[in-house]
């Protein structure tokens, strides 16, 4: 099962999607989504069925109806109405779009729009500009829309990419040449689905670690059989030959933290209200620094190595602290 932001990310695209497109067919919601027909046969009246607001009569929440393979909803009266925001809300609501809007063509896309024109009606244009103006919000997308915008011209154009990446995992930044493959909004982070050079195979990358994007004049074609249907899953990470797997323990403190980003093959219950984690990785020290955040409410279990990782990594950070207290 997805995890529950997944899904609430999944259903804030596809309520929109429904309402500009009446009749749409699960054929179509699935290209938008990423998903199977299916899939999206299944997902509708998941995330249809509970959307209302008091005092749910049968008029307060969201019908969904389907003729063959096409559907429709009919929205709640309540929905019918204009949202009523405060000065705080429009101004978040402002400044998130401003500083990076959605890709374009995606179904969240003509929405934003549609609700920055609303914005605008409401408070008047002049207003706009000067609250944007106060609050610091771009016209421009800035440095990650910018990124964004040549990395959906390489996409449309099949052009190699090359890009300056930063790995959280080796702390290393490197130089490299992608073929990109399709860009993904997941649990908040936008990636690009790619084949990398480096690698030799397809690799997801995060948009906010590229340090540099550069279209070439190299093109490219992507291969039919490439699904991007394959990474709208709650871990993005595609394991290889050589990884470990690593068992963390969370403590009970922690363990609901631990249930939310992991799926329920990844999770073992025990009977104190602990959870461990198996975590495929190829990166002890990454690891090992996830693990500390959690301070004495996580405890790496095994394997060996990954125990003598984080021990060399905690006498290190002890060495640095005795010599500080010993310049003072």
């Amino acid at each position: 099962m997805a995890l529950p932001l997944a899904k609430l990310r999944l259903y804030l695209s596809l309520i929109p999607l429904l309402r500009q497109r009446p009749r749409i067919t699960f054929r179509e919601i699935g290209e938008h989504l990423g998903l199977s027909p299916q899939a999206a046969a299944r997902e509708i009246p998941e995330a249809l069925m509970l959307c209302g607001v008091p005092p749910y009569m049968p008029h307060d929440y969201i019908a969904c109806f389907t003729e063959g393979d096409k559907v429709t909803v009919r929205f709640a009266d309540q929905f019918k109405r204009p949202a009523r925001l405060t000065p705080a809300e429009t101004t978040a609501i402002l400044l998130a779009l401003r500083a990076l809007p959605p890709a374009r063509g995606s179904p969240q896309a003509s929405a934003a729009a549609g609700l920055l024109r609303k914005v605008e009606r409401s408070m008047g244009r002049r207003e706009v500009r000067g609250l944007a103006r106060r609050i610091g919000a771009r016209r421009g997308p800035g440095a990650l829309g910018s990124r964004m915008a040549l990395l959906e011209q390489a996409l449309a154009e099949r052009r190699e990419v090359a890009l300056e990446y930063y790995t959280q995992r080796r702390r290393a930044l490197t130089a490299r040449s992608v073929r990109p493959y399709a860009l993904l909004d997941h649990l908040g982070h936008f990636y690009l689905v790619a084949r990398d050079s480096l690698r030799g195979r397809e690799l997801s990358f995060r948009v906010d670690r590229m340090r540099t994007v550069q279209l070439t004049d190299r093109t490219f074609e992507r291969p039919e059989s490439f699904s991007a249907a394959r990474y709208r899953k709650p871990d993005l990470y595609r394991p290889g030959s050589g990884d470990l797997t690593v068992q963390v323990r969370f403590g009970p403190s922690a363990a609901r933290f631990a249930r939310e980003i992991s799926q329920a093959s990844e999770i073992r219950e025990l009977s104190n209200g602990s959870v461990d984690r198996f975590v495929r990785t190829d990166s002890l020290r990454w690891v090992v620094d996830w693990a500390l955040q959690h301070g004495e409410e996580a405890e790496i279990v095994g394997p060996p190595e990954a125990r003598v990782e984080i021990r060399r990594v905690l006498e290190a950070w002890h060495a640095r602290y005795v010599s500080a207290r010993k310049r003072k």
